[in-house]
């Protein structure tokens, strides 16, 4: 299952949260460290989110090439 973007900055932003209230080194370290998982995985939802926008508006400029093409009559 692939989170969205807003998800993971979302559990990034509650992992700083929990990072800087919390006493113990130990458990800010391991609060830092999620934030930072969380972080990798919104940019690479991010990159994919973007990915998808073009790709569908190229695949909808295909299928009006095509479609053209019926339209037209055959030369052969």
């Amino acid at each position: 299952m692939q989170l969205s973007a807003v998800t993971c900055r979302a559990q990034e932003a509650l992992q700083l949260a929990k990072a800087e209230s919390e006493p113990l080194e130990s458990r800010r370290k391991i609060a830092l460290t999620a934030a930072k998982a969380w972080a990798v995985e919104a940019a690479a939802a991010e990159a994919r989110a973007q990915k998808k926008g073009p790709l569908d508006q190229l695949d909808a400029e295909i299928a009006m090439e095509f479609a053209l093409e019926g339209d037209s009559p055959d030369t052969e």
